[in-house]
């Protein structure tokens, strides 16, 4: 069954009175989904989406509370190192006590320390960084090849950042097994430190 449109009447009230409900019901309907429901829509997917975000980061929030002892763990080994750390770099005042360590450790292996002393370098010269600066010492030494070594291992293995950069060895015609050493160390200071 088909409407046709030719057969409204136009001209009577009844009929422009339910014309204009409809048109008014319409209007009314675009009214209430523009400027009411899109914008609650629109507020219900912004706040979702907020709590979504909400809730990731409580769950991160979770895991990082139950994390926190191994956290503290964690920062006490850290704390540890870098106190350890801090003791293998001396502070520049501490560089005569170095001076003695490396003079023992010579004298108990059997090397006679002839000198010792940090070689002053040119501005520029010596590497420097934030944190720490290179301090080169020269040693020139009379010593045996087995005790030399002996001495070389003892600065490896001591509690201060050391680094042998070069290392001459010279045969001593007075004394076959004594030989002339000149030995260049490199130890590093810590900057700032008291």
């Amino acid at each position: 069954m088909a409407f046709n449109f030719s057969s409204i009447d136009l001209k009577d009230k009844k009929t422009q009175v339910m014309i204009l409900a409809g048109l008014l019901s319409i209007l009314a309907i675009i009214i209430y989904v523009s400027f009411i429901l899109v914008p609650q829509v629109d507020r219900v997917f912004k706040a979702m989406d907020h709590a979504s975000k909400l809730g990731a980061d409580l769950k991160v929030a979770q895991d990082n509370i139950a994390n926190a002892p191994k956290y503290k763990s964690s920062l006490g080994l850290y704390e540890e190192k870098v106190d350890r750390y801090e003791k293998m770099l001396p502070a520049k005042q501490e560089i005569p006590a170095l001076l003695e360590s490396l003079s023992y450790m010579a004298k108990s292996s059997d090397v006679k320390i002839v000198g010792i002393m940090p070689v002053v370098e040119k501005e520029g010269m010596v590497k420097v960084s934030q944190i720490y600066k290179e301090i080169p010492i020269r040693i020139s030494a009379k010593s045996g090849y087995h005790e030399l070594g002996k001495f070389l291992s003892g600065m490896e293995g001591a509690d201060r950042f050391m680094k042998v950069s070069d290392l001459q060895i010279k045969s001593n015609s007075q004394s076959p097994r004594q030989h002339d050493v000149e030995i260049m160390v490199l130890t590093y200071i810590l900057l700032g430190a008291k």
